[in-house]
């Protein structure tokens, strides 16, 4: 699937909030993303080697661009202190062409 400048919704979650804050400012910094949201604290339900586990999670959200990805995702896992962090991205699908105006002018560098 070739790269687009599609915008997308990325999403991960941490341990601790000032993790999901950390990796804002680092990606930020980058400029691959416009913006970061914290939400939280939520409660997650998993598998994790052969057990059901519940945790308390912070979900950080992103908006960036489809040609961006790869960069953000790696930065994700450079900085991220889980050994197998969740990191989805989705396709916007329908945004307002002045929000996505405003985005791409953040992320260029």
């Amino acid at each position: 699937m070739p790269m687009t400048d599609e915008p997308l919704l990325v999403s991960t979650t941490f341990e601790r909030q000032e993790h999901a804050e950390d990796v804002a400012r680092a990606l930020l910094n980058k400029r691959i993303i416009a913006c970061a949201q914290v939400h939280g604290p939520v409660k997650s339900m998993y598998w994790w080697k052969n057990e059901i586990q519940e945790s308390v999670e912070f979900l950080l959200t992103l908006k960036t661009l489809d040609s961006l990805y790869p960069e953000v995702e790696s930065t994700i896992l450079e900085e991220h202190p889980y050994d197998l962090p969740e990191i989805i991205a989705e396709p916007l699908v329908r945004i307002s062409s002045d929000y996505l105006n405003w985005m791409k002018g953040e992320m260029e560098r």
